[in-house]
């Protein structure tokens, strides 16, 4: 996907979502990052499922990275795929250490797994998570 096409992308995604998209960038190597409020991270997530622009229907993975520098220093990082659309995107949000986020379960059955697997290596936890348990 061109720089343009990925631009034009972002552009569509932060006019349509505006009250969740805190900015969005391409990278040189043509990826697209969405960073959003973390307390719209269900809604945005559904809604990139959903949208028939977007179509992103694939949940590829789920990850933090930690900044102990910062104020808020995780961000998590959700990965997803368009096979619709042949379109990648990476969202994030940034939280403080005591900040939860609303499992996405519900839409990719599949963050189950990632979702564990973050909440034990990061401390995060995610509400509405069926089983969250250690994996470690």
């Amino acid at each position: 996907m061109s720089v343009d096409a990925l631009n034009e992308l972002a552009a569509y995604i932060t006019d349509r979502q505006l009250d969740a998209v805190v900015g969005t960038a391409v990278s040189a190597h043509g990826e697209l990052t969405v960073e959003i409020e973390p307390g719209a991270s269900l809604d945005f997530i559904e809604w990139l499922r959903s949208d028939p622009t977007c179509k992103f229907s694939t949940l590829i993975d789920i990850t933090a990275v930690d900044w102990p520098q910062r104020d808020r220093r995780f961000d998590v990082v959700w990965h997803f795929l368009s096979m619709y659309q042949n379109h990648r995107i990476r969202v994030k949000a940034a939280l403080r250490e005591d900040d939860m986020l609303a499992s996405i379960t519900g839409i990719h059955p599949s963050a189950g797994w990632y979702e564990r697997e973050v909440y034990d290596m990061f401390g995060i936890l995610f509400t509405g998570h069926a089983d969250l348990r250690r994996l470690l």
